[in-house]
C-alpha cells in the first residue's frame, strides 16, 4: 500500500514522530494533529519533578495539552535520534532519544539569554497505518534526564 510521499512503511511510521516533535517547535497544532490517531494516548512521566505519570487519552485533549504547554507557550526545539522502528503488516513500534532545549517563549533567539531547561527524554511510541498516513496511537515520553532550571518550563 503506498504511503503519503512515497515513503517506505518504515520511512512513514517513523514521519509520525518527526510529525510530532516538529509540530511542538513550530507550535503547529494541525501538524500535531496529524501524528496522532483519534483515540491516542500520550503518557508522560516526568517523576524526576515529584511528579505522578500523567495520562492524556485523545488526540483533541493531547494536541489541546501539546500547544498549550509547550508549542505556543515555550520556545524549544526537538531533535530526534537513535531511532528504532519495526514494521509489522500496519502497525510499528518505534524508540527514539529526543533532546529538548526548553526556553521562555521569546527567549530562545538571543544567545545572552541562558535561563534554559534541557531534556533527555525517551519516547516509546506505538503506530498504525491510516489510509496513506501513519499516526501514533500511544506515545509514551519518559525524561531520562534534565539539566537547567525546571521554571521555565512552568507557564
Amino acid at each position: 500500500m503506498p504511503n503519503a510521499g512515497g515513503l517506505t512503511d518504515r520511512e512513514a511510521a517513523i514521519d509520525a514522530l518527526i510529525r510530532f516533535v516538529c509540530a511542538l517547535d513550530e507550535g503547529d497544532a494541525e501538524l500535531s494533529a496529524s501524528s496522532l490517531t483519534e483515540g491516542a494516548i500520550l503518557e508522560l512521566s516526568f517523576t524526576h519533578l515529584g511528579a505522578s505519570t500523567r495520562v492524556i487519552t485523545g488526540r483533541g485533549a493531547t494536541v489541546k495539552l501539546l500547544m498549550d504547554a509547550v508549542g505556543t507557550a515555550l520556545d524549544t526545539t526537538h531533535m530526534a535520534t537513535n531511532i528504532r522502528c519495526t514494521v509489522d503488516g500496519n502497525k510499528a513500534e518505534l524508540s527514539s532519544s529526543i533532546l529538548a532545549q526548553h526556553f521562555r517563549l521569546g527567549g530562545g533567539p538571543g544567545a545572552e539569554f541562558q535561563d534554559y531547561y534541557l531534556f533527555g527524554n525517551l519516547y516509546k511510541c506505538s503506530v498504525v497505518r491510516e489510509g496513506d498516513l501513519w499516526r501514533m496511537y500511544k506515545v509514551a515520553i519518559e525524561a531520562a534526564w534534565t539539566q537547567g532550571n525546571p521554571d521555565v518550563t512552568k507557564v
